[in-house]
């Protein structure tokens, strides 16, 4: 019988691994990232969280991402209410979506979302459930926030 060498131990491992599902030792951390349409459907929950009506024709929701992104590793979207009459338009949020982790943030009020809806939503897009407490808080330096608003929270 040959003994196989240490590479080969190692591949069969990694193969093996695979075809389990679990991650050989030492692996890199996923690197998904949302796309465009991933963000903008968490931005509808969280929209929709926050009591606005996104069926409203006045209603609109446009990326803040022309070119690069508005804050990097960050898709941004600003919803709008367009005025009925002569005058300017209401913004009502501005968000970001941090497109590692789908997290979301209102960035004018400093508000981070986390609700059973936008954890089961992140999870379908192959997202952990959000980032730990640490990761956070450096979102919140991120979107230059001196400190998170926990009334989103639920």
């Amino acid at each position: 019988m040959r003994l196989l060498s240490s590479t080969g131990l190692l591949c069969l491992f990694a193969m093996h691994c695979s075809l389990a599902g679990a991650a050989p030792p030492h692996s890199a951390p996923s690197s998904h990232r949302l796309t465009a349409s991933q963000a903008r459907r968490l931005v509808v929950l969280v929209a929709q969280h926050d009591q606005i009506d996104i069926s409203d024709t006045h209603i609109e929701v446009n990326s803040m991402d022309l070119g690069p992104d508005f804050i990097p590793g960050y898709a941004s979207y600003i919803i709008i209410r367009e005025s009925s009459t002569p005058g300017p338009d209401e913004t009502l949020r501005r968000y970001a979506v941090n497109r590692r982790t789908g997290d979301v943030w209102e960035m004018t009020l400093c508000t981070h979302y986390e609700f059973p809806e936008l954890t089961r939503m992140r999870q379908s897009f192959a997202l952990r459930s959000g980032a730990p407490q640490s990761e956070i808080a450096a979102q919140s330096r991120d979107l230059g926030c001196s400190e998170r608003k926990p009334g989103a929270e639920q």
